[in-house]
C-alpha cells in the first residue's frame, strides 16, 4: 500500500473509531450529525426505523437503554476506493431490558461487519451485518430466555 493510501485509511479509521466512542461509549449522539453527511443512507436500518441519521440516533439511543459497550475490537480493516470495511467483534454487559428481556449483567460479545463510504471525512453510506439474533441465546442461561436460534434445536443432552 503506497504512503497516500496508507494516510487515507488510518484517517477513515480514525473518524470510526471517534464516532464508536462518542456514540458507544460516551453515549454523545452529537457525533452523528458531525461524522454522518446530511444524505447519509443507513442500509442496515429496519424498515420501520426513521430513514438516516435520525434513524442511527434512534437505533444508538435504543441499545444505550439495555446495553453498555465494554469494548470493540477490530478484527480485519480493509479501504478502497471511497469504501472501509470492518469486521468487529462488540462486547456488551447487559444493563438494561433488551427484546423483553429484564437486565441481567451479563457481559457478552457479537460478531459482524461494517462498510462505510466515504465523502472526505463524512460518511455518506453504511451497510452493516451483526449477529443480533443470537443475543436472547447469550442471555437464556441467566434469564431463561425461550426463542433465539438455540429453541429451533433440542437441548444437547449431556453425560450423567
Amino acid at each position: 500500500m503506497n504512503d497516500e493510501l496508507a494516510t487515507v485509511k488510518a484517517e477513515r479509521e480514525e473518524v470510526v473509531r471517534r464516532f464508536r466512542g462518542a456514540v458507544l461509549f460516551s453515549r454523545d449522539l452529537s457525533a452523528i450529525e458531525e461524522v454522518l453527511a446530511p444524505e447519509f443512507v443507513d442500509h442496515f436500518a429496519p424498515p420501520w426505523d426513521p430513514p438516516g441519521r435520525d434513524g442511527v440516533a434512534h437505533r444508538f439511543g435504543q441499545a444505550a437503554d439495555a446495553l453498555t459497550t465494554t469494548k470493540v475490537e477490530v478484527l480485519v480493516s480493509v479501504c478502497e476506493g471511497e469504501f472501509l470495511s470492518q469486521a468487529i467483534e462488540l462486547h456488551f454487559a447487559h444493563t438494561g431490558e433488551f427484546m423483553g428481556i429484564p437486565a441481567t449483567g451479563r457481559s457478552f460479545a457479537i460478531g459482524g461487519s461494517n462498510t462505510f463510504r466515504f465523502d472526505g471525512r463524512q460518511i455518506v453510506e453504511h451497510w452493516g451485518v451483526f449477529d443480533v439474533a443470537k443475543i436472547p441465546d447469550l442471555l437464556r442461561e441467566t434469564h431463561g430466555a425461550q426463542g433465539g436460534w438455540a429453541s429451533m434445536w433440542p437441548e444437547p443432552s449431556r453425560p450423567a
